[in-house]
């Protein structure tokens, strides 16, 4: 008994195979994997759900805090996540915002928006991963991993809240 894919010519048959491949991916095109970067030496971190620029910047000495999902459409109890920056002559500082008006804030204070990366819980939930956010002097810092936590406490930093959530994912 032949099977229908057996019947097809060649190409359709690798088309076919590329589409049932690509299916989980189309599936869960709503999900976008996130890593929360750590830099300890220069007492930075940023988000990014580019896995180049994640393994660029381990490559230069940072290390990965925590690693989830973000999605790609809003809903309830959710916000956007921005990036900004401001680079000084003494400093860099980076930001992780959820809401417009602090955007805005910060655009006026001289900081530049990287973009939007995604949707962020604003509640905790079940397997969510709290991101917590530090603050040193006029510095702030976000983390997710225990070790990072417990670092940024031994070394002065005075925790302020859970921020967001992101959602569990076995990426790595």
């Amino acid at each position: 008994m032949k099977t229908f894919a057996a019947r097809l010519p060649l190409l359709p048959r690798l088309m076919l195979l590329l589409l049932l491949a690509a299916f989980p991916a189309v599936m869960s095109a709503g999900e976008m994997q996130a890593w929360l970067m750590f830099n300890a030496g220069s007492n930075e971190t940023l988000m990014t759900t580019d896995f180049l620029e994640k393994n660029h910047l381990a490559q230069g000495g940072w290390k990965v805090s925590g690693t989830g999902v973000l999605q790609s459409e809003g809903g309830a109890d959710t916000a956007k996540l921005f990036r900004m920056v401001l680079p000084t002559p003494k400093a860099i500082f980076r930001m992780l915002v959820t809401s417009q008006d602090e955007v805005n804030a910060r655009l006026k204070a001289g900081f530049v928006t990287e973009g939007a990366l995604g949707y962020v819980s604003l509640k905790a939930g079940p397997g969510y991963l709290a991101v917590s956010r530090f603050s040193k002097g006029d510095k702030l810092i976000w983390l997710i991993s225990a070790a990072d936590q417990k670092w940024a406490e031994t070394n002065g930093w005075k925790r302020e809240t859970n921020v967001f959530w992101i959602w569990p994912g076995d990426y790595r």
